[in-house]
């Protein structure tokens, strides 16, 4: 019984020693017709931006320097949201989904940067140091108060467009 204690404690330490062991890698990024995998070796070679943060907890105020790609960037260099399509960016969806589930929904209008130019980070490095595997990468949102929407271990991001609406008069 110690033994095999010993032997699982020993395989954690090695996979915790290996840097991205249990990094989520790839994301999944998907829209309807399009799947891509974004592995952590392409997020880290995109433009990185970095932006300063800070926001509430249950803990207290958390602070940070982080470093990743911009979200814009990332969708509409994988095909999934046209920048040209005005209108469509106003009904679009961008679901952001974590490991253990934790969703949280964006519009693409704040995302895009001649509307909200919300700069939302993929981070892969806070304050200069990656980001631990099993946190990464991490979903910040600046300006946020709380950081609700600051998603840990992003799994999965999906782009979901509303259907236009009718040309009916509503009452």
């Amino acid at each position: 019984m110690a033994l095999s204690l010993l032997r699982i404690a020993l395989f954690v330490a090695a996979a915790l020693l290996s840097g991205d062991a249990f990094a989520r890698d790839p994301v999944v990024l998907a829209a309807p017709g399009a799947t891509r995998d974004l592995r952590l070796d392409t997020l880290r070679a995109l433009e990185p931006q970095t932006r300063d943060v800070a926001f509430r907890t249950s803990k207290g105020e958390e602070t940070g320097r982080y470093t990743g790609a911009r979200l814009w960037d990332i969708l509409t260099t994988n095909g999934l949201i046209d920048p040209a399509a005005h209108g469509a960016l106003l009904r679009t969806l961008v679901i952001v989904t974590a490991g253990d589930g934790y969703t949280l929904v964006l519009s693409a209008g704040e995302l895009a940067p001649d509307l909200g130019n919300t700069p939302v980070l993929l981070a892969y490095a806070r304050d200069g140091v990656p980001i631990e595997p099993a946190r990464s990468p991490r979903l910040i949102v600046p300006g946020d108060a709380r950081g609700a929407r600051n998603v840990l271990d992003v799994a999965r991001i999906d782009v979901r467009l509303l259907d236009a609406p009718t040309k009916e008069k509503t009452p």
